[in-house]
């Protein structure tokens, strides 16, 4: 203990404490760890207490990857599961990373795709439409991305993703037809003498279609909650290693990309640690809220030390960051922002934006589109507003109506005028984004998906899970004023369920 505490100059908490002994034990399991407790330091305790033994820590990126290496006790890997594989995979399929991808029109000449005829919903009615070649092109690029993301052993048609506003009858009819070339795709990936480049998934499924054993005494799996088929089942098959999966499972806020929880869906022992250090008990309470309607039963506290307050004013003028649920919230407040005259940092998906902006200008002027998923499927910006006043065109409205509003050619340089965050009055981010990071001030803004009818609140959990994520940002201040209906709500309900139980 005394060498902890001289390498950490920390002195490890009783969670901490159960951790290390769990890991001394030998055998998998969970480190539950809740917002800002502290979850990178036990890590580094727990590497200390196995320096005899060979580890590896796994990240999802390699900059997490580059910065833990730095923190590590000595004979500990740091590494993403794209690195581990490209190490292991014949360079003859690695060599095609550097070779120029086929583009859906490209694709769709090679396999000599031709148009097909099939119904789709909009409004109330179905409409006949052509599924062009290219976009049948791009179906079958994705179903073999969806394909490397499972842990299935071969492509199947279920990895063909259509829209859910397509005639059932000819959904089953476009998977029928287009399944053939998916599995001819994936052949044509692994095959060195066919010279189209690939992207990194491609070798990582090879690799784990290779059944690989890692050549280690134990495993540190960090933000296990966001693990996929793919790569949970790459650890489940690690006999000799054992394996200890680290993370928050209400932090997994990437369900929709194929993510598997697996803090809650793996079966083993499991370590806590409740307490976080970045904020004080109030904004721990708050969080409580979500958690407890989440049907956690276990709370997280704050640290009493901490000084932190909740703000319920209605403007917040000094703040650190700004976040919201969506990317056309956090365009729209930028818009404001750079009126202002403010200096504004961005950390919402700017790529993706604009995209879909020169995607819109491109419809708009009668020209089809393919890299934008959102809009691929559209022949004009007429179709696109029909799209919108559907349930299922709800998600992309808001960035319709701010290309309408405000024209691609000012988003496009609001964008432009972006400025680094060192420099900024303060940062726009979307939940999604802010997910690892932290601010002294934090204002959550109002477009979270959630309502409240006659004293109910009506929210689902990944929505909670987002706003657990927003709300446990904020060190200092956590202003939720834009939320406090909700929070109100939620409040008084599980008040109520204590007070009968």
């Amino acid at each position: 203990m005394v060498a902890l505490l001289k390498k950490n100059d920390v002195r490890p908490t009783d969670e901490q404490l159960a951790a290390i002994d769990q890991a001394k034990r030998g055998e998998s399991f969970k480190v539950m760890a809740y917002a800002g407790s502290g979850k990178t330091t036990t890590l580094q305790l727990i590497s200390e207490q196995l320096r005899q033994q060979k580890g590896l820590y796994l990240a999802f990126n390699k900059a997490i990857a580059d910065e833990a290496r730095s923190k590590f006790a000595q004979g500990v890997d740091c590494r993403t599961f794209h690195s581990l594989a490209y190490r292991h995979v014949d360079r003859q399929i690695t060599d095609k990373l550097r070779l120029p991808r086929q583009s859906p029109l490209r694709l769709a000449e090679d396999y000599r795709l031709e148009p097909l005829e099939i119904r789709r919903m909009l409004g109330k009615r179905y409409e006949f439409f052509s599924l062009t070649p290219s976009r049948q092109a791009s179906l079958i690029s994705n179903a073999v991305s969806q394909f490397c993301a499972t842990n299935a052993r071969h492509p199947a048609p279920r990895h063909l993703d259509l829209p859910d506003w397509l005639h059932p009858d000819d959904a089953d009819q476009v998977r029928e037809h287009l399944f053939p070339f998916v599995e001819q795709r994936w052949i044509d990936a692994l095959d060195p003498r066919h010279r189209a480049g690939i992207s990194h998934e491609i070798y990582l499924k090879r690799w784990a279609l290779s059944d690989p054993i890692i050549p280690v005494d134990y495993i540190l799996f960090d933000e296990a909650q966001d693990s996929d088929p793919l790569m949970l089942g790459i650890l489940l098959q690690q006999k000799r290693a054992q394996v200890i999966y680290v993370g928050d499972p209400h932090q997994q806020i990437y369900q929709w990309r194929g993510a598997v929880n697996a803090m809650q869906k793996l079966p083993l022992a499991e370590t806590r640690l409740t307490q976080s250090f970045r904020f004080g008990e109030d904004v721990a309470d708050l969080a409580n809220v979500f958690l407890r309607e989440l049907g956690e039963t276990t709370p997280l506290h704050g640290t009493p030390s901490q000084k932190s307050r909740i703000d319920l004013t209605p403007i917040m003028r000094k703040k650190d960051a700004v976040l919201c649920r969506t990317n056309a919230r956090a365009m729209s407040l930028l818009m404001a922002g750079v009126v202002q005259g403010d200096k504004v940092a961005l950390q919402a998906d700017a790529d993706r934006l604009l995209k879909f902006v020169d995607a819109a200008t491109a419809l708009r002027t009668g020209k089809k589109v393919f890299d934008v998923p959102e809009l691929s499927w559209f022949s004009n910006w007429q179709e696109v507003h029909e799209y919108c006043e559907t349930n299922d065109g709800s998600d992309i409205k808001p960035l319709v109506k701010l290309v309408d509003d405000h024209g691609a050619e000012n988003l496009k340089k609001a964008l432009h005028q972006v400025v680094p965050i060192e420099s900024a009055d303060y940062v726009i981010s979307t939940a999604h984004k802010a997910k690892g990071l932290e601010w002294n001030k934090v204002l959550i803004e109002d477009d979270y998906n959630y309502k409240v009818v006659k004293g109910q609140a009506q929210i689902g959990a990944e929505e909670l899970r987002l706003l657990y994520v927003a709300t446990t940002r904020a060190k200092q201040v956590l202003n939720v004023h834009h939320i406090q209906p909700l929070i109100h709500t939620l409040k008084a309900t599980q008040a109520k369920k204590a007070a009968k139980s």
